[in-house]
């Protein structure tokens, strides 16, 4: 395939992913988006002329994989096994035995190290896979020995994976807020998805994990199949075509209330979903995103506070995937059981309705 030729010239896999220290900094592979061109539609020059993956998706598995034959990775997530829980909503659960939420805590260090820019502290550096961010030249472009930029995310592999692939996208800004959702930095995730170009790949944020608590950070990993609330019936509410791209909707028949919104247009759909997300935060409302659908599609899922647990549910979660620890109760996962996690942090009532008029309103006013 001519696409792998190519991409063992331009991007060595055989180069060792650990961070070259240097008086100005680190330095590892930078992936850099081709010009916008002020061009607001999504497009992307970064496919094989073949028409197979897409050469962001070929580094990352490629990165992602070299990381794990090295050993790297806690267990094999490939090998864990799953179930449709029945039911009628198809949820999905894994029996993983050594995953933990809070398996996050390993990566603490790591992300302060970066706020800080001092390498020095890290634990270890074998997780930093590549960094991404936005080019100025027509095509996409691969520097296999850059410093990280100021603007972009840094993608580290997860060593606790929850699926194939899982990635931390981590902003390399050293002054982002806690849990603030950056629309600059929401937007390179958003287009991440889309670059990747493949169905498989998801997004996700959280703005209530506790596991982390000065870091934003997004997740990524691949899914085989569309996650039972892709699949959820949905119902518009808000229908921009007169006037713009975008689309809302909200779930139908899910036991968690969510928000759909919909566009071909990244920098709509990008300063939409961050502006409710910036009153969501406003109001210490929790939420989760999932970006899917090679990034034109944005699950929103607000959350209440669980006040049995104190968390809300990840993302994942939200979407209807998850993990068990124990083979029972990995047997005993039943459809009663998940909603009765969901039901206790999904927004209900007026609260949904009054987070349903805000979400039409702001689409409204940035179509104008």
């Amino acid at each position: 395939m001519l696409l792998w030729i190519n991409l063992k010239f331009s991007f060595r896999t055989d180069v060792s992913p650990k961070l070259l220290f240097a008086s100005s900094g680190v330095k590892t592979h930078l992936y850099r988006f081709g010009a916008e061109h002020g061009n607001d539609n999504l497009k992307s020059f970064a496919y094989s002329e073949q028409g197979g993956p897409s050469l962001l998706d070929t580094i990352l598995l490629s990165q992602w994989d070299n990381f794990a034959w090295r050993g790297h990775l806690d267990y094999d997530v490939t090998a864990c096994q799953l179930k449709v829980i029945g039911g009628g909503r198809n949820f999905v659960g894994q029996l993983n035995n050594k995953w933990s939420s809070f398996s996050l805590k390993e990566y603490g260090k790591f992300f302060e190290a970066f706020r800080c820019l001092k390498p020095n502290s890290m634990k270890s550096f074998e997780g930093l896979l590549l960094c991404i961010a936005q080019g100025e030249k027509d095509r996409p472009e691969v520097a296999p020995s850059a410093s990280p930029p100021k603007d972009g995310l840094i993608v580290i592999a997860n060593a606790y994976p929850v699926e194939y692939g899982h990635i931390f996208l981590v902003p390399s800004a050293i002054n982002q807020l806690s849990f603030y959702l950056d629309k600059k930095i929401f937007g390179l995730a958003t287009k991440i998805a889309f670059e990747v170009n493949n169905a498989a790949f998801r997004v996700f944020f959280d703005s209530g994990t506790s596991v982390v608590s000065d870091r934003m950070f997004f997740q990524a990993c691949y899914f085989a199949s569309p996650l039972p609330v892709e699949s959820a019936p949905t119902v518009t509410v808000y229908d921009g075509n007169t006037r713009s791209d975008i689309i809302v909707s909200e779930t139908v028949d899910y036991p968690l209330k969510a928000l759909v919104f919909t566009s071909n247009n990244l920098k709509a759909l990008v300063n939409v979903v961050s502006e409710i997300c910036f009153s969501l935060h406003d109001n210490n409302t929790a939420y989760s995103l999932l970006i899917s659908n090679n990034g034109t599609k944005v699950f929103l899922f607000p959350q209440v506070k669980n006040l049995v647990t104190g968390c809300p549910l990840s993302a994942w979660e939200c979407g209807g995937y998850f993990v068990y620890n124990t083979k029972i109760e990995f047997d005993n996962a039943s459809e009663t059981e998940i909603l009765k996690r969901m039901a206790p942090v999904s927004l209900q009532g007026g609260s949904f309705e009054d987070l349903k008029h805000l979400c039409c309103a702001i689409a409204n006013d940035l179509s104008m």
